[in-house]
């Protein structure tokens, strides 16, 4: 019953977006805009509305998007120019969708025809829209700008318009990470990846060498050296008070992009080529036994057991993240005592991985302002646009090459004395969770939430003295989801 009504869903929603583009106000995966349909200088004059939805609940985010669009707009730093600038008869409008719900409510205001021209999205969960042909594909964007002598919302660190050339202006590594079929639907607005937040206070006073000539907590550190920090500093919370404290916040209970590079580091993998499910391996058990020995061993919390303490509170000496560092290294409760390194590096099989993907925009294939939609992401990614979001709260590395010295460029200079170098550290190792493209990408959820639900028991450590039914529950549910789709 469950898959007549999955599949009556998905063929009203197929349904609904042929229709809409019967109607000529979409253009999606089958009706591909070519670069000469694409008009990349616009009218300055020209008036319109254009809609952008972000994450709700995110101020962060909201403050970069906003930098961008007006400087009279609340909790925006500085001056310069704008979107508001480029196009005064604009009205630029932000929308928001809960991250909780988030492909379900960009489908539902999709068939409702009300999605924002400009939509937030990221690696992996545009996979859930691919085939809805909710976005459209950048690539005749790009290929239409890199054909124009000067683009005029493409603006230099003067605010100067300048040329668009995206093989040699980015880290185009990340665009890779939101395609498909060599298609890209999200442009990042950075280039994240995951890194190790450290609490140098906890750390020093756990006896941990941080020594910059000495240290074995450096770029590129591997897993071994990492536990033996770990136990170093379990000792240490043990004799001090801190015995309800744990060591590191593994993010590995909701975070693909910790717990599948952590698969491959293993020599595991979820589908081969063919799309068959591969999981069940002695690489996968050995992965899964060691994730239960942080349990064990108290490093970290088991998944059913509630803490207070967190790194964020400064209970915590290292979290496994990709966020700004400017959200951590500005909390009152870790101010002063916040570094970064690598992700550790897991050479159980000689193929060591460090998570990485994309969180940006995407146009929406409904738009009737996908040039204008255009303009604006390119005002984004532009090195005016980049150097402006970082004074806006941007503090990760940025999608640009000449803006990756974080001493100079506006997203590291505040905190140039810290370790930001991580972000980009080891280019090799990063790895995207895109195996979910050897199959259906409709079984993308049910194939992620087993995965999470894997981990989840690893840390369980009632559930972890059975690894062998813990796996056998992940591939039958992996197969399981397939076989819906």
């Amino acid at each position: 019953m469950k898959k007549l009504t999955t599949m009556f869903l998905a063929a009203v929603l197929s349904f609904s977006v042929l229709c809409l583009g019967g109607c000529g106000t979409t253009q999606g995966q089958d009706d591909e805009l070519k670069p000469e349909d694409i008009v990349v200088n616009l009218d300055r004059n020209m008036k319109a509305t254009l809609e952008i939805m972000i994450p709700n609940g995110n101020l962060n985010e909201k403050t970069m998007i906003d930098c961008l669009i007006d400087n009279d707009l609340p909790g925006v730093n500085g001056e310069g120019i704008t979107f508001k600038d480029l196009f005064p008869n604009v009205e630029v409008n932000v929308n928001f969708v809960s991250l909780t719900n988030y492909a379900s409510s960009i489908q539902q205001q999709q068939l409702d025809g009300t999605l924002s021209d400009i939509v937030w999205s990221n690696s992996p969960d545009f996979y859930d829209l691919y085939e809805s042909k909710t976005f459209v594909s950048l690539e005749p964007f790009i290929e239409a700008s890199n054909r124009q002598a000067v683009c005029n919302t493409y603006l230099d660190e003067e605010g100067k318009a300048g040329k668009f050339v995206y093989a040699d202006d980015f880290f185009t590594e990340y665009f890779k990470m939101s395609s498909v079929d060599d298609k890209c639907y999200v442009i990042p607005r950075s280039s994240d990846s995951v890194v190790t937040f450290l609490n140098t206070d906890i750390l020093t006073k756990a006896g941990v060498d941080l020594n910059p000539e000495t240290t074995k907590v450096k770029n590129g550190w591997t897993w071994t050296e990492f536990l033996e920090v770990c136990a170093q500093v379990r000792a240490y919370m043990d004799t001090h008070g801190m015995r309800d404290d744990y060591v590191f916040d593994a993010n590995l209970t909701s975070w693909l992009s910790v717990c599948y590079p952590m698969l491959l580091s293993y020599g595991a993998e979820v589908l081969d080529e063919n799309g068959k499910v591969t999981l069940e391996s002695d690489a996968t058990r050995n992965c899964l036994a060691d994730v239960a020995d942080l349990v064990a061993k108290r490093y970290v919390n088991d998944s059913t057991v509630a803490v207070n303490g967190s790194y964020a509170n400064a209970h915590s000496a290292m979290m496994f993240n990709s966020a700004s560092v400017s959200l951590y290294a500005d909390r009152k409760a870790l101010k002063g005592n916040v570094d970064l390194v690598t992700f550790p590096l897991i050479e159980e099989n000689d193929a060591p991985k460090i998570g990485a993907g994309v969180a940006g925009y995407a146009i929406s294939a409904q738009s009737k302002n996908k040039d204008l939609a255009w303009a604006f992401l390119t005002f984004m990614v532009s090195r005016y646009g980049q150097q402006r979001m970082a004074l806006n709260g941007l503090n990760l590395a940025s999608i640009r090459k000449d803006l990756s010295d974080h001493t100079q460029a506006n997203w590291g200079k505040e905190y140039k004395d810290l370790n930001l170098s991580a972000y980009l550290w080891g280019s090799e190792y990063k790895q995207a969770t895109d195996f979910f493209m050897r199959t259906n990408l409709s079984a993308k959820a049910g194939i992620q939430s087993a995965l999470i639900s894997m981990f989840g028991n690893a840390l369980n450590a009632k559930k972890s003295n059975d690894i062998d039914a813990i796996l056998s529950t992940a591939v039958r549910d992996i197969n399981a989801a397939m076989i819906e789709y």
